[in-house]
């Protein structure tokens, strides 16, 4: 998240790091800027999570579609 922030890019809803998006927000077409602000908390979300297991090197792979919340802010940004 820090990261993000730094270079410019931070992620909405992330209260500590992303302050300036919401200024950012303002040059955002009125109904995007909405779904925005509205917004309640971090837009922050692994899809897909994978890694070999420590002990045995199997493959281990989990996957989570987005919650709706997010997929509605999702397609909201998709307008632009």
């Amino acid at each position: 998240r820090v990261h993000m922030a730094h270079i410019g890019h931070p992620l909405i809803g992330d209260r500590d790091y992303g302050q300036s998006f919401f200024s950012k927000a303002n040059a955002l077409p009125q109904a995007v800027a909405d779904a925005v602000r509205a917004f309640p908390r971090q837009a922050l979300h692994a899809r897909l999570l994978a890694f070999r297991h420590p002990s045995s090197g199997e493959l281990v792979r989990f996957e989570a579609e987005p919650p709706d919340d997010m997929a509605a802010l999702a397609e909201a940004l998709s307008t632009l």
